[in-house]
């Protein structure tokens, strides 16, 4: 061996001293957080994920958002087989209709559930067993001075975009003293005669149908076949709880299926947006004769009026369809309880209208949403122009409030 002298040693020493001073300097930098240590290492090992203390494969995740749709996909099609299931003895399926989103999801059920084309085989067959039956599934609306114009523009065009077919039936509601008193029952008169109405046309058409043998049309035969009808209606969860729709009661009393009765109202919502009703977001719209307090008597002349009111309230401040709006007609005192602040009655007309026989104008109060309302209440020209406006509908604008569903339904 040999031994590496002195010099050598310290010839080397110095050599390495000059080269790591001559190498770029490293920045120091602090131990990594255990925060920071997780959110850098790999998100997958072994192709799985970790959640919680449980490893799922990182293809299987979903978003809440899909699951939400999934379940609601799952709610809607339960709601078909259950609408299936409960009419499946019905020859005939009628939808009371109205145009708005309950009724309309009803219509959308029974359609699915009865009405509807699907491929079989290559040809088109229905769900129904007869051929008769392909005509038998349909929505009907009442047609009277109570629905506005413009609701049975949309009705037409919410039961096009289902397939369904509609019939617009007149009824009478109109020629009944308890509906036109108001007194807490119209909606029970109205409801009846509805009914009655729907009944007696499909009963009328199953008569008339061919497939019907009249050699066995004996009364007994005729009485089963008329059980064959099933009417629906779109009551939903809340309707349940309200003790002022006393039309619950004629449904009961007629036998009317609803396959929405408990499922609350913004569920239904969600379930048409997912059917892909038009009319899932639009703001409810109920007949013209809610818009009266208790005691004014529901003629035509006084709906119309109120039809034209609201058509005008409308314009005028650009209320959009998802938006509320009404104009409640009170009694000559005011009817119902309110707040007087913004109310005036500048500039309203003299000219009285018929209504019970006694010539006089009506005390008037607009409800409106929130941004609405403010808007009203702090422009002075917005506020002499709704007094205007419904002073050419034989009104006088006792106040400006906020939106409340059914005010005037009780005496207040």
């Amino acid at each position: 061996g040999w031994v590496r002298c002195p010099d050598t040693r310290v010839a080397m020493s110095r050599a390495m001293s000059a080269k790591f001073a001559r190498a770029p300097a490293c920045t120091s930098r602090p131990p990594p957080s255990r925060r920071a240590w997780r959110e850098t290492r790999p998100e997958t090992r072994h192709g799985a994920s970790r959640v919680g203390n449980s490893r799922l494969p990182a293809s299987n995740a979903i978003s809440s958002t899909e699951y939400d749709t999934a379940l609601l996909t799952a709610e809607l099609e339960s709601l078909v087989e259950e609408t299936r299931v409960s009419g499946q003895g019905s020859n005939t399926h009628v939808v009371a209709f109205s145009g708005g989103v309950d009724s309309s999801l009803c219509a959308y059920l029974v359609f699915k559930a009865f009405g509807e084309t699907e491929k079989d085989g290559g040809s088109e067959t229905r769900k129904n067993k007869s051929k008769s039956s392909q005509s038998n599934v349909y929505a009907a609306i009442g047609v009277s001075p109570a629905l506005p114009e413009s609701q049975l523009v949309e009705a037409r065009k919410v039961a096009s975009s289902i397939g369904i077919q509609l019939k617009e039936v007149p009824t009478n509601e109109g020629s009944l003293p308890g509906y036109v008193e108001n007194e807490g029952e119209s909606c029970f008169y109205c409801k009846n005669t509805l009914y009655q109405t729907l009944r007696a046309l499909a009963s009328d058409a199953e008569t008339e149908d061919e497939s019907i043998d009249p050699a066995a049309s004996t009364f007994l035969s005729f009485e089963k076949h008329i059980k064959t009808i099933t009417l629906y209606n779109g009551t939903n969860l809340e309707d349940t709880a309200d003790t002022s729709r006393v039309g619950l009661v004629s449904a009961a009393n007629h036998s009317v299926a609803s396959p929405l009765v408990h499922t609350p109202k913004a569920r239904i919502r969600e379930l048409a947006k997912l059917a892909g009703l038009p009319n899932w977001d639009l703001a409810a719209a109920p007949c013209l004769r809610s818009r009266l307090a208790l005691g004014v008597q529901a003629t035509s002349d006084t709906l119309f009026r109120v039809e034209l009111a609201e058509s005008a309230v409308r314009q005028l401040l650009k209320i959009k369809p998802n938006e509320n709006m009404r104009v409640r007609v009170m009694d000559a005192l005011g009817g119902a309880d309110s707040d007087d602040s913004g109310s005036s009655n500048d500039g309203s007309s003299n000219d009285g209208f018929a209504d019970g026989g006694t010539e006089r104008n009506r005390l008037a109060v607009v409800e409106l949403d929130a941004i609405h309302l403010s808007a009203v209440r702090k422009n002075k020209t917005i506020h002499e122009n709704l007094v205007y406006q419904l002073s050419e509908c034989g009104f006088v604008l006792k106040n400006v409030r906020g939106f409340k569903s059914g005010s005037v339904a009780k005496r207040g």
